[in-house]
Parts: structure tokens; C-alpha cells; sequence
């Protein structure tokens, strides 16, 4: 299991100081033009710009990060290989053809665009994303989403929802822990009749949980909005001459590769 804990990494850099709504404007924009780009030149561009400022302004240790980056772009990596191998009908010079019993693998030029593309995209969005999760605590995210009225509700459920995460998560470790000092995975049947005991017990602590937080919530005088202690924080001139630096950079180079691709 990775060790990384995104919000410690988060609470410790100094980009923590710098407005939330600044950054997530900044990781949306790097999100769309990444995804909208036909050439794989942008979304490189896009990945080296966030993953270069999240590692030297943002002071992240560059092992956690690669370890979180890694795993992720060989999921992708695996998929585009997938995709060009079939998506060969797609048109395109062959590069590479055989033909099996039922069917006919070949690589053309098309699938390889096509494939370096999606995973350029892939690690612009990776990167886009831990740029804003490596900056900005889970909560400093939850308060800036409370400012737009449509997701005050969605914000409250999700904060809730990602603080029970990690308290079932721990529930969940003892519990199996406490099982296996007690042999409860040795063989199939000790194995199988362990893991319902684990889900049932964890079903009712869920719920007796639930029960608690409502308790709670209602003798703290709930009105159905959840208070938040956000601290406000300028946007500095220089962050605003940085980031105009950055769209007007993904325009030139938007301008000049709109058209660049592999073959």
C-alpha cells in the first residue's frame, strides 16, 4: 500500500497559502485545453508546466510524488498500447499487421496519433490534478466549492463522505489485523467465514456511526448548513502576471502545434 497522505503533503507546501479559487481556475483550464487539443504538444506542455511548478514552488518531494505519478501513467500507457493495436481500422498507413483466427491486429498511423494523444492527455490531466490535490487541503477545496451555490450541498456530502473514508478505512485494518493474530485466514473456509464476519461488523459500525454523527450534529443546533473556518486569501499580483503568463503560453503553443502529430 502507497503511504502517501495527499492533505499532509498538501498542509506542508507553499503553495497552501496562495488562493484556492486561483488554483483550481488554473488546473480546470489545464484540463480542458489538455482534453480539447487534437495534438499529444499541448498536453506535454500542459503536464511539464504543472508537474514543474508543483515539484519546485510547491516544494513536493519528488519520491511521493513519482510514486503516486507512476502507477497511474502505466494504467494509461497499457490502455493507448491497447488502443493502437484496436483502433487499426481506423484508417491510416500500416505500420504493423498480422491476422489471427478471428481477427486482424494491425497498427497504422491513425492509432498511433490517436494513442499518444490520449496518453499525453492522460498525463496532463494526472498531472493537472495533482498539482490542485498536492497544494490545496481537502477542506480549503470543500470551502471553495461552498461559494457556488449549486454544489453547497454536493461540498457538504462530499467532505462528509471523505472523512468516513479514512475512519472506516482504520476500522477496517483493525479489525482484519485482529483477525489475523487470531489465524482467521487460514484456509478457505476460516477465510471466507472472516471476511463476512468483517463485512457484517463493519455494516453495523457503519450505521451506529451514522446514528452518532446525526446525534451529534443535532445537539450542536444542525440547520442544515455545515460551518467552515476558511481564512481569505488575496490574489497577489504577481500570481495573477504568472498565470496570464501560463494561457498566454498555452495559446502560442496551441497556435504553433494545433496541426503536429506523430506521423
Amino acid at each position: 500500500m502507497i503511504s502517501v497522505n495527499l492533505d499532509d503533503i498538501a498542509l506542508m507546501s507553499p503553495l497552501r497559502h496562495k488562493n484556492t479559487g486561483l488554483k483550481i481556475f488554473v488546473t480546470l483550464t489545464g484540463l480542458i485545453v489538455s482534453v480539447a487539443s487534437k495534438s499529444p504538444v499541448l498536453p506535454f506542455f500542459v503536464a511539464v508546466c504543472l508537474m514543474t511548478v508543483t515539484l519546485t514552488a510547491g516544494k513536493i518531494p519528488i519520491r511521493p510524488y513519482l510514486r503516486l505519478v507512476i502507477p497511474a501513467m502505466g494504467f494509461a500507457f497499457m490502455s493507448c498500447l491497447i488502443i493502437a493495436f484496436l483502433s487499426g481500422s481506423a484508417g491510416g498507413e500500416v505500420l504493423w499487421s498480422h491476422d489471427f483466427a478471428v481477427y486482424t491486429l494491425s497498427v497504422t498511423t491513425k492509432s498511433v496519433n490517436q494513442a499518444v494523444t490520449i496518453f499525453f492527455r492522460s498525463f496532463a490531466g494526472i498531472c493537472c490534478l495533482f498539482f490542485l490535490s498536492m497544494t490545496t487541503p481537502m477542506l480549503e477545496m470543500f470551502s471553495g466549492m461552498k461559494k457556488i451555490a449549486f454544489l453547497d450541498a454536493f461540498a457538504e456530502l462530499t467532505m462528509m463522505i471523505y472523512r468516513y473514508i479514512f475512519v472506516f478505512l482504520e476500522m477496517f485494518l483493525s479489525i482484519q489485523s485482529a483477525q489475523s493474530m487470531r489465524f482467521g485466514y487460514n484456509g478457505t473456509k476460516n477465510a471466507i467465514r472472516s471476511a463476512g464476519m468483517l463485512i457484517g461488523t463493519l455494516l453495523i459500525r457503519t450505521i451506529d456511526q451514522g446514528d452518532k454523527l446525526f446525534l451529534a450534529m443535532n445537539s450542536r443546533c444542525y440547520d442544515g448548513k455545515l460551518a467552515y473556518c476558511n481564512t481569505k486569501k488575496e490574489i497577489k499580483a504577481t500570481d495573477l502576471i504568472l498565470v496570464a503568463g501560463f494561457l498566454v503560453s498555452i495559446a502560442v503553443v496551441y497556435a504553433v502545434s494545433r496541426n503536429m502529430t506523430v506521423f
